[in-house]
């Protein structure tokens, strides 16, 4: 999974405005469990643990929306919660509603939230699925880079490789995850169900689908 990483010094992205598109920081649990069909309750201890929510509005109707780590994440698929340090930042649970994609929203809500978060983090993390291209598209849009790829080593830890030269050293510090230079499994979720390198995945393509529970491997 890639591990993409922008820091405040990143030349801002050459993105014009799209017309109607205002983001702002929503801080009523009750808005953020009606977008996301969760409980009050879940929204509000996500608010009360740091998090902090952007909603990107197109012509007054909510378009996309994410959160934002200032303190800890769970990251699902460590099964662990790391600790976020406090000049830096984890981008998680980012939407975009259907009738609003593929206009460049995601993109643009990203870039708003570093403006927003930039006078007092220096670096702002975000990982992703390898099959979605769209959302790997967006977040380099948004002038992100793609620095390490975080998977499985040869005893079946979890770890992570450069993809940008230097780039496992920083994602292993903020992990909390090992940094190796030998070739990871390609599929987590394959790697998951089976010994990481005996996966019909790691030595070829995966056709997995990271939002189903069900593991296709490609054989």
């Amino acid at each position: 999974m890639p591990i993409a990483m922008r820091d405040r010094r990143t030349p801002h992205p050459a993105l014009p405005p799209l017309d109607g598109l205002d983001v702002r920081i929503e801080t009523r649990a009750h808005v953020m469990a009606r977008l996301q069909n969760r409980s009050e309750a879940e929204m509000s201890r996500r608010l009360a643990e740091g998090h902090r929510a952007y909603v990107a509005s197109r012509e007054g109707r909510p378009a996309a929306w994410g959160w934002v780590a200032t303190r800890n994440a769970y990251i699902g698929e460590l099964e662990r919660t790391v600790v976020v340090p406090t000049a830096e930042r984890y981008l998680w649970n980012f939407v975009t509603q259907a009738t609003h994609r593929g206009l460049g929203i995601y993109p643009r809500l990203l870039d708003a939230i570093v403006g927003a978060e930039r006078s007092e983090a220096e670096r702002f993390w975000i990982v992703y699925a390898p099959e979605n291209h769209a959302s790997g598209a967006g977040i380099r849009k948004a002038g992100f880079t793609d620095i390490a790829a975080l998977s499985f080593d040869r005893s079946g830890r979890p770890a992570v490789a450069d993809i940008a030269r230097g780039g496992a050293s920083l994602a292993a510090r903020f992990l909390d995850v090992p940094a190796v230079d030998e070739v990871l499994a390609q599929c987590w979720r394959c790697a998951k169900h089976a010994a990481p390198m005996s996966s019909p995945c790691a030595e070829g393509p995966c056709s997995c689908d990271y939002q189903r529970a069900e593991v296709r491997c490609a054989s």
